[in-house]
């Protein structure tokens, strides 16, 4: 099965993107290195919804989605107390709870590029969902790799049909591969840096691609698998393996799904994210970020190659105020992530 021609158009629109803005602004250094030097990852948003206020012991639980030293976990809050008159939409989510502790509604970024109207996650405010909500195995790895200096990191989500994961798994190696062979990254003269520099750099600069397979059924997995599945309006009903690009601090470019994880999709995927990074404002880039908590600052150090817009985007390292490009038009923006509700 062919993917609906999604990675296709959304890299077209991406490079679309990147072409137009090139003529406001030129960056030679590759998108994947400016994200993970510039682009900061966009909080989530949490509504803890309850029928009464919360005991101490949920209070502690909720603190910890808000906590200032897990920087990327750092979320947006709203506690919510159902009644007969809140939202259609929050008491929904209400009576489809299964225990009865309070709920945990995770919505992605206002920023995010999804096309949901759903939440990313829902759980019972209990122990081991926030914690499965704050981290996991997997992700821990996935940012192991970010902050080794991974180009770009592809999340397998396997289907659990062994024949269809194993030849998609290996279709994603060998095009991997091929690339890693065939791309080259800019020099320090195009990137306008000295060797010195690259030399001093806590992550190094290199192009490097892996992949990370991911199971549906793992518990632990359960927010991860969740948010890659909301992304689109469609995964969730797709019963395919997938392979999702993930760079910078943990953004998600795009799905590819079943058939559609073929050399040329691939191919375009790794092109686009070892380019040049002529559009250097991340809001009019595609994907959304992922929940990847840590210090990336710290990880990254104070030697840089890249340069922020004179104006950068709020979401950016030493931002300010927004100075848009003029670009063309292309996914609708997160903002539908809410379902048109008023949440954080």
């Amino acid at each position: 099965m062919l993917r609906r021609k999604p990675a296709v158009i959304r890299l077209l629109v991406g490079l679309g993107v990147l072409v137009s803005a090139a003529l406001v602004v030129a960056c030679q250094v590759p998108v994947f290195r400016f994200a993970l030097e510039r682009w900061a990852a966009d909080p989530y948003r949490y509504v803890i919804l309850s029928d009464q206020p919360l005991s101490a012991s949920e209070q502690g639980l909720v603190d910890k989605l808000v906590s200032p030293d897990r920087s990327a976990a750092a979320g947006v809050l709203r506690v919510h107390q159902v009644t007969d008159k809140s939202d259609a939409w929050l008491q929904k989510l209400w009576r489809g709870r299964t225990g009865g502790q309070p709920l945990v509604v995770c919505l992605f970024p206002r920023t995010a590029s999804v096309e949901t109207t759903g939440p990313a996650f829902v759980c019972s405010l209990e122990s081991n969902a926030v914690q499965r909500v704050l981290d996991s195995p997997v992700r821990t790895e996935l940012r192991r790799r970010l902050q080794q200096g991974d180009s770009a990191v592809w999340l397998f989500l396997e289907s659990g049909q062994a024949e269809r994961d194993n030849a998609a798994r290996q279709r994603l190696q060998a095009s991997l591969a091929l690339q890693q062979s065939k791309l080259k990254l800019p020099t320090p003269a195009e990137m306008e840096v000295t060797v010195d520099q690259l030399q001093s750099l806590q992550v190094p600069l290199k192009l490097s691609f892996s992949i990370l397979s991911l199971q549906r059924s793992d518990a632990a997995e359960a927010f991860l698998v969740n948010c890659l599945l909301q992304s689109e309006e469609d995964l969730l009903n797709l019963n395919e393996p997938m392979a999702f690009p993930v760079f910078g601090r943990g953004r998600v470019l795009y799905a590819l799904v079943g058939d559609g994880i073929s050399e040329s999709t691939i191919a375009d995927a790794c092109q686009f994210l070892t380019g040049p990074c002529s559009c250097q404002v991340k809001e009019q880039n595609p994907g959304f970020d992922l929940l990847l908590p840590g210090d990336w600052e710290r990880v990254i150090g104070d030697v840089l190659i890249s340069d922020p817009l004179p104006t950068a985007g709020e979401g950016q390292r030493n931002g300010a105020a927004p100075q848009l490009l003029t670009i063309p038009p292309g996914r609708k923006s997160g903002s539908s992530a809410d379902g048109g509700k008023k949440v954080p």
